[in-house]
């Protein structure tokens, strides 16, 4: 089998397959920044622009790099893959690691990027097993020797397309130049072109990024619920001694003419109050977190339960899952996220 350099692209995605199960189990309680020697990862998010990230952070599916996050920015671009994991898991464009050099302006150097060195203009990259990085050549590379000796142009990134989040091709991203390829464009255009993606990758006309997500909590239920979301409700099995009395809905503002779609969510009855809740609303983020094409909005249920105002943070806190994971396709009743908030802000001192 060959062994790709580990800072290459297909040397990253190896050491992917190689910790998948880490990644996937926890990003943040995992710690493998070390796995890379501590080196950022650039990709483009999904909004267009340049971010980072650490090994431990990111997985791939297939050729498309996936970032695990709990960033508000990206969860409303979650992709459903079959893992049992509320991170969101969202298509990112992969644009190099950090090669530890700087040029003449102490700008940092990844993979991907244009420079000039040595009186040529190319894309860095790692070549073979070297663990040096250079520009690439024809068939070999022109290695860097020292910090400051290069200066960047700007990146490779220009004319992205935006298909490549759903069908990644790293060969697509890398364009000849005439001092290595015969017919290539020249040395002037290659810097024209680099530079203007030197900050910001340069997307084909057709990108739009989606730049606005639904609000996550509601006053009033009128303010948030339209036609075609799913209108969920806790419900809860009423038994007394063994006789079964029925089932409770626990909804204070079902509308009554809602037409639309509804989800229930099953209390057990074997667990007490509060942990039924969370046990009950985990499942149901899962099954909603699998669903991200759908809106589900949660009906109130403080006087069906009769949750009086000093139990309100205690059920509020059985809902922490939506909140630290940042779950964009459930709606909330505010009072839920403002004693969640409140806690983690104030109440953990």
């Amino acid at each position: 089998m060959f062994n790709f350099n580990k800072f290459s692209f297909r040397g990253i995605q190896d050491l992917c397959r190689k910790y998948h199960r880490q990644i996937v189990a926890s990003p943040d309680k995992n710690d493998l920044k070390s796995v890379l020697d501590h080196r950022r990862v650039r990709f483009i998010n999904p909004l267009g622009e340049f971010d980072y990230a650490h090994f431990g952070e990111f997985t791939f599916d297939g050729e498309v790099m996936i970032l695990l996050t709990k960033d508000h920015k990206y969860t409303k671009f979650h992709k459903v893959l079959n893992l049992s994991t509320l991170w969101s898991m969202v298509p990112v464009i992969f644009a190099g690691v950090d090669t530890r050099f700087k040029d003449d302006q102490y700008q940092e150097i990844f993979t991907g990027d244009v420079v000039s060195y040595k009186g040529y203009t190319s894309f860095v990259r790692y070549f073979g097993d070297s663990t040096i990085p250079g520009l690439a050549g024809d068939n070999c590379d022109i290695q860097f020797e020292r910090n400051g000796d290069m200066h960047k142009e700007g990146t490779v990134f220009s004319d992205i397309k935006p298909t490549l989040y759903k069908l990644f091709t790293i060969e697509k991203l890398y364009w000849p130049t005439a001092q290595f390829v015969p017919h290539g464009i020249s040395r002037d255009e290659v810097i024209e072109k680099a530079s203007k993606a030197k900050s910001k990758p340069l997307f084909t006309e057709d990108f739009k990024p989606q730049r606005r997500g639904r609000q996550r909590i509601y006053q009033q239920l009128s303010e948030v619920l339209r036609e075609e979301d799913i209108l969920c409700y806790l419900e809860k099995e009423m038994i007394e001694g063994e006789e079964h009395l029925g089932i409770l809905m626990c909804a204070d503002n079902m509308p009554k003419d809602y037409k639309g779609e509804k989800h229930s969510i099953e209390l057990p009855t074997t667990d007490n109050f509060y942990s039924s809740i969370r046990t009950a609303f985990h499942e149901f983020l899962q099954y909603a977190h699998n669903n991200p094409e759908k809106s589900f909005v949660l009906c109130d249920f403080k006087e069906a339960l009769e949750i009086n105002k000093y139990e309100e943070q205690k059920t509020a806190l059985q809902f922490w899952e939506w909140y630290e994971f940042k779950i964009p396709n459930v709606i909330m009743p505010f009072w839920i996220l403002n004693n969640i908030a409140g806690w983690d802000m104030i109440g953990r001192d």
